[in-house]
């Protein structure tokens, strides 16, 4: 992000990269700045004049393209994007984003004037340090983005089970709230099937595909994003269209 505005307070895009799930990078670009850039924060951003100028740097309309591109069916793997999202004026289904800034483990707790306990997100440098063992930004250095990308995948991979888990519980409470808000609506979405779901079969093992919340994953092996009960078994759903085996849920 760079500074515009007065006083450079607002933030612009002005470089994306995108890792995939085996940390290769298949997206670090600059973008040109519609705007005139006021700070360009190069201690932090380690963004100069010259990067933005650059016959390499891309429109920000093009920059969009690719990275819907890329992303389209994807789970989102980052820290603090609802900044990245704003600052790229695009959005991704909420259901295929994973945060570091807001998972609740990776959150600290604080007390307000009432005593009662609120989370925060933490800064990725501290999670990185306490989750994984690991330094990044190193101080008097300007952060490198292809790093902190592979730095908020890897959280994610040392958590993935349990956050998906979350997620799970969060698209199934979702499902509820839309089930009682609009239970015939809903209904027929669903093909009259209880939670949407639909039966497949593979070597005698059944697994659940949903038809309401895309399947999504960042790269092979996939990623589950919702699941549901049958027979006191669960099973990770996948997507149809990798070669890895399905694998039950215990």
């Amino acid at each position: 992000m760079v500074g515009v505005g007065p006083e450079g307070l607002d933030s612009a895009v002005a470089r994306v990269t995108i890792c995939n799930w085996a940390e290769k990078v298949v997206l670090d670009t600059f973008v040109q700045v519609p705007v005139e850039v006021t700070d360009y924060r190069t201690f932090v951003s380690g963004i100069e004049a010259k990067d933005l100028e650059s016959d390499n740097a891309l429109p920000l309309e093009r920059v969009q393209e690719h990275v819907k591109s890329i992303l389209h069916g994807k789970i989102l793997i980052g820290h603090a994007l609802e900044n990245d999202l704003a600052a790229l004026q695009i959005t991704h289904p909420w259901h295929d984003i994973r945060d570091s800034a807001n998972y609740p483990p990776f959150m600290k707790e604080i007390r307000d004037s009432n005593d009662s306990a609120i989370l925060r997100p933490r800064k990725l440098k501290e999670l990185v340090r306490d989750r994984l063992g690991r330094d990044i930004q190193a101080q008097g250095k300007s952060h490198n983005p292809i790093e902190d990308a592979r730095a908020a995948l890897r959280l994610y991979k040392a958590e993935r089970m349990e956050w998906e888990k979350l997620v799970m519980k969060q698209v199934a409470a979702a499902r509820e709230k839309e089930l009682r808000e609009s239970p015939t609506s809903v209904a027929h979405r669903f093909h009259a099937r209880p939670y949407g779901v639909t039966h497949h079969s593979q070597k005698g093992d059944y697994f659940h595909r949903s038809n309401y919340y895309r399947q999504s994953s960042f790269s092979s092996p996939r990623v589950p994003s919702t699941y549901r009960k049958d027979n006191e078994k669960c099973y990770l759903p996948y997507r149809s269209n990798s070669n890895a085996p399905l694998i039950p849920y215990p």
